[in-house]
């Protein structure tokens, strides 16, 4: 019974996941205010993967207003993009799954080019909204699918006062930006910023802000994570809120476990008898947490 249930849900999941590029493109949002700054970052989470560390890098963007901000992957439209146009080749008419790890191996051992992986841990799919007048952050992240074509959200709405900064003396410069140097504990980890003032907006990239200062530069000191800028440019652009999805709304904890089981296994396609077989087999990858004591 398990067996079947997963073949289904992972059927789904191949097919929902074209339908929800379309859909998105539908969505009327709410209009925020005004971003009249993007930043870029590079974000840096360190993984375990054969009982060796690797390291995985996404591009993230930061969209800052006077009172709040909205941060997200960079290249997430690209990646749907091309997901939804890959969905179009003829292979794809006909999809089957299978959870047959022996012939999963085979394959990779006879080296079959593989057309696809599925790896809900590739890039990241989240909106952070931030409401920093209010305290307020919102994160809205991919939900499960409902029948073929209904995407929904998680949607996880925290109060999340300023973290409690503890200045130095230290100097830095980031992307030739004179920095101040802060530390702070937030989620039980902590962690190192570098700030400008030659920036006066107190926000940063994911959950930070508070400083006197843009945060241009952030690592946990255990050195798993790592934000810091790549690029910034003058916007005006409207920070935009999506008001008609299908919203769940959550806790940390079910959220970071809808994730945790989402990234615990991968599926790999390989193009056979006129159309695609996914391989669903244990992500080789595993992450650690990014907010502790959830």
């Amino acid at each position: 019974m398990k067996v079947k249930l997963f073949i289904l849900l992972c059927f789904l999941f191949v097919l929902g996941n074209q339908a929800v590029v379309a859909q998105e493109r539908t969505v009327e949002p709410e209009v925020g205010e005004p971003a009249v700054l993007r930043m870029v970052y590079t974000f840096t989470q360190q993984a375990v993967k054969d009982r060796e560390s690797v390291y995985i890098t996404d591009t993230m963007a930061l969209e800052v207003g006077m009172n709040g901000s909205v941060y997200y992957d960079w290249n997430k439209n690209r990646r749907d993009s091309l997901a939804a146009v890959r969905f179009t080749e003829p292979v794809n008419h006909k999809i089957t799954v299978s959870v047959d790890e022996n012939a999963l191996q085979s394959r990779l051992e006879a080296q079959k080019q593989v057309y696809d992986v599925l790896d809900a841990g590739r890039g990241q799919s989240y909106r952070i909204y931030k409401k920093r007048d209010k305290e307020e952050i919102i994160t809205i992240d991919n939900g499960p699918l409902e029948g073929f074509d209904t995407k929904t959200y998680f949607q996880l709405t925290e109060n999340i006062p300023p973290q409690a900064w503890k200045m130095s003396g230290d100097t830095s410069t980031v992307l030739n930006y004179l920095c101040q140097k802060a530390s702070a504990t937030f989620r039980g980890r902590t962690y190192v910023a570098w700030f400008t003032l030659d920036i006066p907006i107190n926000d940063g990239p994911w959950k930070f802000y508070g400083l006197p200062g843009m945060i241009l530069k952030v690592q946990d000191t255990e050195g798993q994570f790592c934000w810091e800028v790549i690029g910034l440019q003058n916007v005006r652009d409207e920070i935009l809120i999506p008001t008609d999805r299908k919203k769940i709304p959550c806790n940390l904890k079910e959220l970071s476990d809808f994730k945790r089981n989402e990234r615990r296994y991968i599926s790999v396609g390989f193009v056979e008898n006129g159309g695609v077989t996914y391989y669903r087999t244990k992500n080789p990858v595993t992450y650690f947490s990014l907010e502790r004591g959830d």
